[in-house]
């Protein structure tokens, strides 16, 4: 039995490390660059390739930490999945509470900040050079929610609130969720904050990992559908 009240600092770090290391060293360097979303003069973002390749290399990835996850003495009850109807509805609610949040985030950026209203208006208006086909966008789907909530919300909340206590889990959850997220811009980076407190915030007060799969399927999917 995992000893649920010990911290491993080792553990966290291979499997964040793992499982979010690379994307969150491609976004800082992408924002650095200049070459976020929206901003960059290649249109491969969210295109046939690159969401191919999100799948591939979550698929290629998830074993490591995984593996660390065993080794250490985790087990899939520990995640608390809690499929049922009434979580199935919960996750939709919860997509209906990401796009409320993400309209007003958008009207409060570009009150606040009037040169806001273009970055918003140049990533909205965004299209890949190639845009995905419709059996990729659901692949992705199925497969990026399960790999990022699983990691970054579900373990991530589970590994550091019986040491550091639920608000300091739940924060660490959004600053690593939104540190991958960075790729897409500034102007994408307050929704991300949000949405990840969201998610986190209802994993730790229901304890049930489904809701937040379903709500980031369907996010992942509205989203993508738009580019095919």
């Amino acid at each position: 039995m995992r000893p649920k009240d010990r911290f491993s600092p080792l553990e966290f770090a291979l499997v964040i490390g793992t499982a979010f290391g690379w994307s969150i060293l491609f976004s800082v360097y992408a924002l650095i660059l200049g070459t976020t979303v929206g901003e960059s003069a290649s249109q491969q973002s969210f295109g046939n390739a690159h969401l191919l390749g999100v799948v591939v290399q979550e698929a290629l990835l998830a074993p490591v930490p995984l593996a660390v996850l065993w080794v250490r003495g985790w087990r899939v009850a520990d995640f608390r999945l809690g499929a049922s109807i009434s979580a199935t509805a919960a996750g939709f609610a919860i997509y209906v509470a990401a796009l409320v949040a993400n309209f007003l985030i958008n009207l409060l950026l570009q009150a606040a900040f009037p040169v806001a209203e273009s970055a918003l208006e140049a990533l909205g208006a965004y299209r890949p050079s190639t845009g995905p086909t419709l059996a990729t966008v659901v692949l992705v789907s199925l497969v990026n929610p399960v790999f990022e909530e699983v990691f970054v919300c579900a373990y991530v909340v589970e590994a550091l609130r019986p040491r550091f206590g639920v608000t300091a889990a739940i924060n660490a959850s959004v600053v690593i969720r939104a540190s991958y997220h960075l790729y897409q811009g500034i102007p994408a980076f307050p929704f991300h904050c949000a949405y990840g407190l969201l998610q986190a915030y209802v994993y730790a007060r229901f304890g049930r990992l489904w809701p937040l799969i379903v709500s980031h399927a369907l996010l992942d999917f509205a989203a993508f559908v738009q580019l095919t």
